[in-house]
C-alpha cells in the first residue's frame, strides 16, 4: 500500500477539495489522522472535518505550516495572503504544494524563502475517489526527497502528468473543469433511463459504465474519436454542435484562468 504514515501534513483550506484530500490521505495512503492539521475558517466546516476524519483543526495557517508537507487548497486570490502569513514559519524547510489555479509557481517561489521546495498540482473532482487526473509542475528547488513525497500524494489522488507551468491554465480548462463537460451528459442519460422505466440504480450503472468504457476505448485504440463513432450505427447527437460547444467552453475557461493569473501577478508587482 502506498503509505504516508508518519508524514506530518498541514492542509490550509478544508473546503471541497481540501476535504477530499484529507479523505484520500486517511483512506488512500494510510496517513494517521493525528499527523494531519487542517486550517479552516468556517466553524461548521471545521466541525464536519473533525467529525468525519478526526484530524486536528485550527484557524491559524501558521499551525498547519509546522508540517513536513503543506498543502494549500485555498482560492487563488487568497494564496498570497496565506504565503505572507506562513513565510516566517518555514525554517524546517517543508514541501509546499499549491492546488490554486492561476497562481504561477514562479510567483509562489518568489514569496517564500530561497530554495523552498514548491510544487503545483491541479486536481480534478475524480480525485475524490482516487481516479483523478492531476497535472503537476515541480519548482526549481524541489529536491529528490520532496519529489518522492509529492509522488506519494499524487498516487493517492489518481494519475498525473508532469507539465511546464506555462501549460497549467490550459490543463485547468481541460482536466480540472473537464468533469463539468461530462456530468451534464451523464445526468441526461440517467434521467432518460429513469423516465424510460429503469430504476435509478440501473440507469446510473448503465450510464457510468458506458462512459468508463468509452474513455477506455478512446485511450486504448489508435483511431481518433471521429473514427471510433463508426462502431455505432445510430448517432442521434448533432456532433458539430457538441464539438463547438465543448471547444468554446474550454477556450472560455482557459481565458478566464489566464485573466485571473494576470490579475494575481499584477497585484504582487514591486510597486504593490
Amino acid at each position: 500500500m502506498n503509505s504516508m504514515r508518519g508524514v506530518k501534513v498541514g492542509l490550509i483550506g478544508a473546503g471541497a477539495i481540501g476535504g477530499a484530500v484529507i479523505d484520500r490521505l486517511v483512506n488512500g495512503v494510510d496517513a494517521e489522522a493525528q499527523d494531519i492539521v487542517a486550517c479552516e475558517t468556517k466553524d461548521a466546516r471545521r466541525d464536519e472535518i473533525v467529525r468525519r476524519f478526526g484530524v486536528r483543526i485550527t484557524m491559524d495557517p501558521a499551525d498547519a505550516a509546522a508540517a513536513d508537507l503543506i498543502i494549500m487548497a485555498v482560492p487563488p486570490l487568497e494564496v498570497t495572503k496565506v504565503l505572507d502569513a506562513i513565510r516566517d514559519r518555514l525554517r524546517h524547510r517543508p514541501v509546499i504544494v499549491s492546488f490554486a489555479a492561476a497562481v504561477p509557481i514562479a510567483l509562489i517561489e518568489s514569496l517564500l524563502p530561497p530554495a523552498t521546495s514548491v510544487v503545483r498540482i491541479n486536481p480534478n473532482s475524480p480525485s475524490l475517489v482516487g481516479v483523478g487526473f492531476n497535472p503537476v509542475t515541480y519548482g526549481s528547488s524541489v529536491t529528490s526527497q520532496a519529489r518522492a513525497l509529492v509522488d506519494r500524494l499524487l498516487t493517492a489522488l489518481g494519475s498525473t502528468v508532469e507539465i511546464d507551468d506555462s501549460a497549467m491554465n490550459l490543463y485547468t480548462a481541460l482536466t480540472a473543469v473537464g468533469p463539468t463537460y461530462f456530468l451534464p451528459v451523464l445526468d441526461a442519460m440517467i434521467a432518460a433511463g429513469v423516465e424510460g422505466g429503469l430504476s435509478r440504480e440501473a440507469a446510473v450503472a448503465a450510464a457510468t459504465a458506458t462512459a468508463h468504457g468509452t474513455a477506455a476505448l478512446a485511450a486504448q485504440r489508435t483511431e481518433d474519436p471521429e473514427q471510433l463513432k463508426l462502431y455505432t450505427g445510430l448517432r442521434p447527437l448533432r456532433d458539430a454542435e457538441v464539438r463547438d460547444l465543448v471547444r468554446q467552453a474550454i477556450t472560455d475557461a482557459n481565458g478566464r484562468m489566464t485573466a485571473l493569473q494576470q490579475k494575481i501577478t499584477d497585484a504582487r508587482t514591486p510597486s504593490s
